[in-house]
Parts: C-alpha cells; structure tokens; sequence
C-alpha cells in the first residue's frame, strides 16, 4: 500500500525541498533544504567555521566558568532517572533501564521482541491492541489483543478445540496469518475491529489465492454480540477497561 501511495504522489510532500547556495565565502556548495527551513549552510561544519570565526576564541574567564560547572559531573546526569524493567520474553526475563519515557518498552532488545511478536505478523492497527500473555488460557501464548484472547476463552467455554496462529499464508510479498483454526469445522477464523483498507485487501488477496480454504471473519457487530451473550458465563473476560496486568499475571 506505501509503494502505490508513493507511486500516486500522495506523499510528495516529505520531499518538496528548494535548493540553495552555501552562505560561506569559499564554499558555493549547492544543497537542499524544506522551504520552511533557515538553513544558509551546506553542513555544520561551513556553519562552525562562520559562527567560531566572528565570535572569536573563547576568555580565559569564559573558560573557567565553563570547567567550575563541568566539576564533578558525571554522564549521563540523568542516570538516577532510569526506570528498571524486566523483559517479558520469557526464555530472557534479564532486567535492563529505560527513560520514563520509553516505560511502556516490554523487551530488553530487539532480538527479544522479534523472538516473542516477529513470527505472528499482524495489521498495523492490530499491532497496537493489549498484547500479552494470558495466563488463565495458556502460559505460552502470546495473544495480540483482548478480542483473541476472548475468543479463546469463548471457544474453550463452548468446547471447541482450537489452535491460535498455527499456519502462516504467502499473499503475494504478504505473509497473512489467521487468528485461529478450529479443526473440528476446519475453518480458519479472523477477529476484526479495525475492517479498514488494509484488512479488506488482504481478505481479497487470500480469498483469491486460496480458495479451497474456509476463512470466516468476525467483526465489531458479530463479536458484540457473542459478548452480550456469554461475557457473564465466562468470569475472566476482559472488557474495554479491564486492567490487563492483573489478567496478564493471573496465575
């Protein structure tokens, strides 16, 4: 979808730039740069041999007051800043820092993240569901959103073997994966929230190449009403707000 958005121009803008001419006498270098953008110079290093030369060398006193307040500091500064987490692969489980910033990081690199989400490809609006293990459904399953884990709950409530994510479908330069298969109707199953260009194209592509193979899937309005209808029945359900630590380390 990028390459043909690329290819009908709807992203010209992230590459609009005007070209311009060195300000450094000497230079005359000829580069480019957003229009909204003051640059007058090629590089840094054409803007430092400019700016050093008109405000000359630095005092002695300048100096000095530079070195009294780089006294005793150490790098980084903000290091008691640091949050420790601990990494939720669990064959690492190795503690490691983040900036508060970055608190919302489950994994310690991104070897570990691959290990864990890199096999089970996912749309990008499904990529940002509550991913994570559910312990009262099976310790070794890594589900992508609430609505999955659902789902399984609802089909072991009813007593429907099932399997998450066993086969992986080459779509054309697209690998599709389904969210379950349930071998006792041999169908394959995809939950939907999001049924938006990119999920209508990938149903198409699969549709297309493989016929022969049931695919049902369930949108909002089906999996609504399969909630309305046993959510009650099935103690650990989690809803819209239900906090997902608390169901991710039931034990």
């Amino acid at each position: 979808m990028t390459q043909k958005n690329w290819k009908k121009g709807t992203f010209d803008f992230f590459y609009e730039k005007e070209k311009r001419v060195c300000a450094r006498k000497g230079c005359n270098k000829g580069f480019e740069v957003i229009p909204s953008y003051s640059n007058i110079y090629c590089g840094h290093s054409c803007a430092a041999v400019v700016n050093n030369k008109i405000r000359g060398p630095l005092t002695e006193e300048v100096k000095q007051k530079i070195a009294a307040s780089l006294a005793g500091r150490t790098y980084p500064a903000r290091k008691k800043n640091f949050i420790e987490k601990r990494c939720e692969n669990q064959e690492c489980m190795k503690t490691f820092s983040v900036w508060p910033y970055q608190a919302k990081r489950k994994f310690c690199s991104n070897q570990c993240a691959m290990t864990v989400i890199g096999g089970q490809p996912t749309s990008p609006r499904a990529s940002r569901g509550k991913a994570g293990i559910r312990r009262d459904i099976d310790p070794t399953i890594y589900f992508y959103s609430r609505w999955e884990a659902n789902m399984a709950r609802l089909y072991t409530y009813l007593g429907i073997a099932w399997l998450y994510a066993p086969t992986s479908f080459d779509i054309g330069g697209q690998i599709y994966t389904p969210d379950f298969y349930l071998p006792g109707f041999e169908k394959y199953i995809e939950v939907k929230n999001f049924w938006w260009k990119y999920s209508k194209e990938r149903d198409e592509k699969f549709r297309k190449l493989y016929p022969h193979i049931k695919l049902d899937v369930i949108l909002k309005p089906e999996y609504l009403a399969l909630e309305k209808r046993y959510a009650k029945l099935i103690p650990v359900w989690e809803y819209r707000n239900t906090p997902f630590e608390v169901v991710s380390s039931r034990s």
